[in-house]
């Protein structure tokens, strides 16, 4: 049973790819029903960081031979995992790779090794978000932690070292109620927090019935203080009211446009519209708020617009979506076009 369970886990939380030979893959058939939604079209590309591949190549050399006669390292991503910005001059991604913030600031980036004040480091980070006027908020699912970064301060503290997690995941701040959301992926369930970090309440445990999850990852909470949950391996996403009340849910497991195969990343937009990356798809996909699938925007390859595992998105107020493409070591961002 326990090698069943950690099976299940390892599914959750992996985005490797096994190629099938000789049979049509998720992605094909998305890609084949792409005409139908052409007309549909309003995401367009923006900018990518680093601006090109041959720039990350050339940084990734300095990385490997050149940082102690440099002196100062170039910003290099390897495998970025979650996002975080104000706008497409400023925003923060996190390397799973490297354990670093990378602070990426008019094309300009600058990396942060992240120190810690414990003496397991930091280790397995996954996704991050903001306390206002704290700083951000880190997830490590290996050490079980949360890491805050203070504004301007290269070395991580460990935020509520009492408080004790469960695989800690997909992390979001909620405005309205100054809470904190927490998933815990092995205990399959939201752990809310106050903005000092001590546990509120628990949300949800493991099954497949409405508010229940099976490995959940990544989590998304709009304006309106609507939280959004992928549950992983139940090929869904929930949605919830502010207080943690269960409203409704969409999704289930396939190999066509508007199922899901590695749901990862979600964010909406200003329109109410939920964005849901799938990293087995290399594609995100657009629902509104029934699961109706609306739109949707990428496929596997390395040249603009395309993805090779995209596993966090974040949406800022502007429309400007920033996806991290993982195995292609960098972040893409877009911009919604409203066309009515």
């Amino acid at each position: 049973m326990n090698k069943l369970i950690n099976l299940y886990f390892l599914l959750a939380l992996t985005s490797a790819i096994i190629a099938v030979p000789n049979k049509l893959t998720a992605q094909d058939t998305i890609a084949s029903n792409k005409g139908e939604m052409a007309e549909m079209s309003f995401v367009r590309w923006v900018s990518q960081f680093p601006s090109t591949q041959k720039e990350q190549t050339q940084k990734g050399l300095f990385e490997r031979i050149g940082k102690f006669v440099f002196g100062k390292k170039p910003t290099v991503l390897i495998k970025p995992v979650a996002v975080f910005a104000h706008n497409p001059e400023m925003f923060w991604v996190v390397d799973q790779k490297t354990t670093s913030l990378a602070l990426i600031n008019q094309q300009k980036g600058s990396s942060l090794k992240l120190k810690s004040t414990n003496e397991e480091g930091v280790s397995a980070l996954v996704d991050i978000c903001e306390l206002p006027g704290k700083g951000l908020l880190i997830t490590d699912s290996r050490l079980n932690k949360i890491f805050l970064v203070p504004p301007g301060n290269k070395e991580a503290t460990i935020f509520n070292n009492s408080l004790s997690l469960q695989q800690p995941t997909g992390i979001a701040y909620a405005k309205e109620r100054d809470e904190i959301w927490v998933l815990e992926t092995k205990a399959h369930r939201i752990a809310v927090l106050n903005s000092k970090g001590r546990l509120l309440k628990t949300i949800g445990s493991r099954g497949n019935a409405p508010g229940e999850f099976n490995f959940p990852t990544h989590i998304w909470i709009d304006r309106k203080g609507q939280v959004y949950i992928v549950d992983s391996m139940n090929f869904r996403v929930q949605i919830f009211n502010s207080e943690g009340k269960w409203i409704s849910m969409f999704g289930q497991a396939g190999d066509g446009s508007g199922y899901f195969a590695r749901p990862k990343g979600i964010a909406t937009d200003s329109h109410g519209n939920i964005y849901v990356a799938d990293a087995l798809f290399h594609t995100v996909q657009i629902f509104n708020k029934e699961g109706q699938l609306l739109y949707f925007f990428g496929s596997q390859g390395r040249d603009k617009g395309q993805f090779w595992m995209p596993l966090g998105i974040f949406i800022d107020d502007k429309d400007y979506i920033y996806v991290t493409d993982s195995f292609n070591s960098r972040v893409q961002i877009f911009q919604l076009i409203n066309n009515g």
